[in-house]
């Protein structure tokens, strides 16, 4: 992912870019984990059901990123 940012953002705005990426990364991570850790207290059926819809969620942006990078790479 660090990769992709100096691809795409200019190297004067490189430090920004990676202090928006890592903050919006750790900020994810953080509520994802909390509600994980909820939804562990609730029901572990709903735990897996939201592990799942969030990996498949997940496919489409993997697809469209890896598109983007590679047409910015060509042009």
């Amino acid at each position: 992912m660090r990769a992709a940012i100096a691809d795409l953002v200019p190297a004067n705005r490189r430090g920004t870019a990676y202090g928006l990426f890592n903050a919006g990364y750790g900020v994810s991570w953080f509520l994802g984990s909390a509600l994980i850790g909820v939804l562990f207290d609730v029901s572990v059926g709903w735990l897996v059901a939201f592990s799942v819809a969030a990996q498949l969620a997940a496919v489409p942006v993997l697809l469209l990123t890896g598109r983007t990078v590679r047409i910015a790479r060509q042009g």
